[in-house]
């Protein structure tokens, strides 16, 4: 598991920009290349998240591969998470919501929509993410989480015999 600071990474996320991620799905790309492209997206939207904090983020964990009922090879980058409680009533939700969009629009991902809840008593948002998959943004329990899964991806080997490098 990999712990950093956010505003220690943001440079180096500007200095290797990348291609926009493609909302929905459509032609799978190389796991590699899907990673490099979840990376710097899951950066910007730590930045985003965090207005005033000095937030320190944990992960991915949780990633994973397997392949659909339609024989597509899916991948789940996993979760990153950071102490940060964010309630129903927290006053910085609309801010956020404006900041985590700009970011996906720059991805051409389509916006948030309003915080609701995303399962049990998670609060956050929940829409549609890169490659046909899910991104969720969401705080419980006092920790924010930004989870993402179901990628369609190219694989070398069988999707569901591929192993994992991190």
């Amino acid at each position: 598991m990999q712990r950093w600071s956010v505003r220690g990474l943001w440079g180096g996320v500007l200095v290797m920009m990348m291609s926009a991620c493609t909302a929905g799905g459509g032609t799978a790309a190389p796991l590699e290349e899907a990673r490099e492209e979840i990376d710097a997206l899951v950066v910007e939207l730590q930045e985003a998240v965090a207005l005033d904090e000095d937030l320190s983020w944990e992960g991915p964990t949780g990633e994973a591969l397997a392949e659909d009922d339609e024989g597509i090879c899916r991948w789940r980058p996993g979760e990153w998470t950071t102490e940060l409680a964010l309630p129903e009533d927290d006053p910085g939700w609309a801010e956020r919501e404006q900041r985590l969009d700009a970011v996906l629009q720059e991805h051409g991902l389509d916006a948030l929509g309003d915080p609701g809840y995303t399962g049990g008593s998670a609060y956050g948002f929940e829409t549609a993410g890169p490659a046909g998959g899910v991104l969720r943004i969401d705080s419980w329990k006092g920790v924010t989480t930004i989870r993402l899964h179901g990628l369609e991806v190219e694989v070398d080997s069988d999707c569901g015999e591929s192993s994992l490098t991190r």
